[in-house]
């Protein structure tokens, strides 16, 4: 089963070939397994309250509250400008005559 495969090499030079044993591309795919396997155990272990290095207080749970609240601000503040609005034109154009 030591057969010999030829792969071309994007890097290497035109007609260029390199050549690796079966047994040298099946070791280069247990070690890409194994990173691959170490970085997904890293992340995994982040995400379970592991400290990173970019850790912020800013999530999307503080983000969603900050914007709730500015939503609240913002229809309370149109809320009381027409409110305003409805007693100045209401004081303006009063149903009730008392000229008479």
């Amino acid at each position: 089963m030591d057969h010999i495969s030829e792969i071309g090499d994007p890097e290497a030079l035109p007609g260029e070939k390199i050549t690796e044993t079966v047994e040298e591309l099946r070791a280069k795919l247990e070690s890409m397994r194994s990173l691959l396997a170490n970085s997904q155990r890293e992340k995994e272990g982040k995400k379970r309250g592991g400290s990173t290095k970019n850790a912020s207080i800013i999530d999307g749970t503080f983000l969603s509250a900050i914007f709730g609240v500015v939503l609240v601000l913002i229809v309370g503040v149109s809320f009381y400008a027409f409110q305003n609005l409805f007693w100045a034109i209401n004081k303006k154009f009063n149903p009730r005559h008392t000229e008479l």
